[in-house]
């Protein structure tokens, strides 16, 4: 019914193919022990609890008292509504004050320019929609 029920026959063919393979199973066995190993130190390093990240939105670029650490020219001021044109620091385009556009902008982001060229200056356009 089954053929090759000797043990000791089957045996003596594992045997033959493990020192044919000797050195291929060793390097097997070599990489599963260093993968176990990293798995299992990298469950013991692992914190308990994941530290969360804190973004404080509250914070303000460019407070006037570090107003020279942000621009050489003192005419233009971050986050302060005290000149003509407003831009995002996210953005590329500036706009008038009294654009709809620039009422659209967050307090956070705004960045004041007293003048057009100033605004072009920095490297920004002015908006198409905003006459």
């Amino acid at each position: 019914m089954y053929q090759n029920l000797d043990l000791k026959s089957r045996w003596e063919k594992l045997a033959k193919w493990g020192r044919e393979y000797q050195s291929i199973i060793f390097a097997a066995l070599i990489l599963l022990m260093i993968f176990f190993i990293g798995l299992g130190l990298g469950l013991l390093i692992r914190p308990i609890k994941p530290t969360p990240i804190i973004v404080d939105k509250n914070v303000k670029i460019g407070l006037p008292e570090r107003q020279a650490e942000f621009s050489e020219d003192y005419g233009k001021s971050f986050n302060f509504a005290n000149g003509n044109f407003v831009a995002s620091i996210n953005g590329k385009n500036y706009y008038p004050k009294d654009c709809a556009s620039a009422k659209r902008i967050k307090e956070e982001n705004m960045i004041w320019f007293n003048s057009a060229e100033e605004a072009e200056a920095d490297g920004y356009a002015l908006a198409k929609n905003c006459p």
